[in-house]
């Protein structure tokens, strides 16, 4: 019973400390891709959800070509598959379509014990580290010519004489040829001379003792100016996700210097889809209908 038991602890821990993490990523719009992490290609067809398991990196530089051929790829340098304190997990990305063009954007982040089997309508594939064949798309075009005036001739002609009258028949015909071609062209999508849409925060989430450390600093201001300016200085340097910013903006005194640090910080937010968590440091309403309109002009 002992040697079951210590069989069973030895797979749980083995099984919590797995080095691998899962990478999922959809598109809220509904348009097929692929997706190609360090340059290999993933999913042999196009889909709308994927999850890529067995990932033992913390970083991977992703491409995604989408099946419409009019949809630039998207590429993104170092893409995060752990999270701020490097734990392992699934980690889930969604492709958005905002005023801008599509963007690759962060979407939630589940510890690796928690994760769960994926639906039916998520695609799961295993790392794959072998280089699939280019991706190609065939293309038949059909053809057909109808040329008039040089086909067959075909002329009939017919007299009859009976008491004394003349009928005379005459019939000709000129038949058109018809010529039918079927081309057949296969294009690569995904080459190099692709439009390219590189995702614009390319910044990561700061560590729990750094954003301790930097609260301190903050806190350690006595004027509300030397306080926006030092906080100006590490949101800058490191994107914060919603609720770090949320934090630091209820550290001002004044509802208007909280909406000017509100403002400069959204643009380097880890995760600005769960930006109204940063509405609970304002006193009045018209303070978030002026950030919410703030937001909304830069077509987020």
């Amino acid at each position: 019973m002992k040697k079951i038991t210590f069989l069973t602890l030895l797979l749980v821990s083995l099984f919590s400390n797995a080095q691998e993490s899962r990478l999922t990523i959809f598109s809220e719009d509904g348009d097929a891709f692929y997706v190609i992490l360090n340059g290999i290609r993933q999913n042999e067809e196009p889909v709308v959800n994927i999850a890529v398991d067995y990932l033992v990196n913390d970083y991977y530089d992703t491409k995604i070509i989408f099946a419409d051929e009019s949809i630039p790829v998207l590429e993104k340098k170092h893409l995060m598959v752990v999270d701020v304190d490097n734990q392992r997990g699934e980690v889930v990305y969604k492709i958005k379509d905002t005023k801008r063009g599509r963007k690759l954007r962060f979407f939630s982040f589940t510890p690796f014990q928690a994760i769960m089997p994926p639906p039916s309508n998520v695609s799961v594939i295993h790392y794959n580290a072998t280089p699939l064949p280019p991706i190609q798309t065939v293309t038949q075009t059909t053809t057909t010519t109808t040329s008039s005036g040089n086909g067959d001739q075909i002329n009939i002609g017919v007299g009859v004489n009976a008491g004394g009258t003349n009928v005379g028949v005459g019939i000709n015909v000129n038949s058109g040829m018809s010529t039918t071609t079927t081309q057949t062209t296969t294009t690569t999508i995904g080459t190099p001379t692709d439009v390219v849409i590189v995702e614009d925060t390319g910044c990561y989430e700061m560590s729990r003792p750094d954003f301790n450390q930097a609260l301190a600093s903050i806190e350690s201001k006595t004027f509300s100016d030397s306080r926006l300016t030092l906080a100006k200085q590490i949101t800058k340097s490191n994107c914060l996700n919603s609720g770090q910013i949320a934090h630091i903006t209820s550290l001002f005194d004044f509802e208007d210097t909280r909406l000017e640090y509100a403002k400069f910080a959204y643009i380097y937010c880890f995760n600005p889809e769960n930006y109204w968590k940063v509405n609970n440091s304002f006193q009045f309403e018209s303070t978030i209908e002026e950030l919410d309109e703030y937001i909304a002009s830069l077509g987020h």
